[in-house]
């Protein structure tokens, strides 16, 4: 039995076209996986680095401030401590496995469109078209990337203003008999503020959201001209409907400049 290799060859020849893609849609899904549970896995360890810790530090600062004696404050600080440290090693080594996932990843998709690329050729504008779209998912992939960033950093932000207020609540009630910790009170107040404030001045919700939604609407565009549905269903020619493809991309793309001029919107067709 022939031994098919990672590029799709098998005894010198290229495997035959209905054989090569499932096998790269295969491996390509199976990355897939890794990289959803990589980054569910990230996703708890930062909820555990930001939000877990500032409970301990709240329960420490609540167990001096309430003259608790001196053991149990302490064994709370150790462990606030403690938790700070491993979660933050934790967080360091999970973001290089996920950027890892994400590498192999995008190699195989690149690889994989690289072979479609080379299949359709660039001999007349129809071939450019579809060249042209065949690149389309790195601009939908990197839009969708910058959504889950600022929706990561909105969520750090919205956790620090949330249990940090409650904290700071908590604090400065206590506060009221225990002269002490006014200055602790103080300090949380002001970290609230001043993450309140950057998170309304990055707007980093409204980010993710133009993102996501400028991603969808290039991967409904990416699907609908080869299924003819949607504004496509009324061309008869693959000429006609893939010129319309192209000018509806950069109509996107050009709105999303608009929207979001600091993103990543150049990315395909240069």
């Amino acid at each position: 039995m022939e031994r098919v290799d990672a590029a799709g060859i098998v005894g010198g020849g290229v495997l035959a076209g209905d054989r090569q893609p499932p096998d790269w849609e295969r491996r390509i899904a199976e990355r897939s996986e890794q990289h959803y549970r990589a980054r569910l896995v990230q996703r708890l360890l930062v909820a555990w680095a930001v939000p877990g810790n500032l409970l301990l530090i709240g329960s420490a600062a609540m167990a001096l401030s309430l003259w608790v004696s001196a053991i149990p404050a302490g064994v709370v600080f150790a462990l606030a401590v403690a938790s700070m440290a491993l979660s933050g090693r934790f967080v360091y080594q999970q973001h290089f496995k996920v950027r890892a996932v994400e590498s192999e990843l995008r190699a195989l998709e690149c690889a994989y469109r690289e072979n479609m690329l080379d299949e359709l050729g660039s001999g007349d504008l129809l071939g450019l078209h579809k060249r042209y779209r065949a690149q389309l998912p790195d601009l939908v992939e990197r839009y969708r990337g910058e959504a889950r960033r600022d929706r990561s950093k909105d969520n750090v932000l919205q956790a620090v203003v949330i249990g940090g207020s409650i904290i700071a609540a908590t604090v400065t009630a206590v506060s009221v008999s225990v002269v002490d910790v006014r200055g602790v009170a103080v300090a949380l107040c002001l970290v609230v503020a001043v993450a309140a404030a950057f998170a309304g001045h990055a707007k980093y919700r409204y980010r993710a959201v133009a993102c996501q939604q400028a991603a969808d609407a290039l991967d409904r565009e990416y699907e609908s001209v080869e299924l003819r549905v949607g504004r496509y269903r009324r061309f008869d020619s693959e000429h006609e409907a893939y010129a319309e493809f192209a000018d509806a991309v950069e109509s996107l793309r050009a709105e999303q400049v608009r929207r979001l001029p600091s993103t990543a919107a150049d990315g395909i067709g240069q």
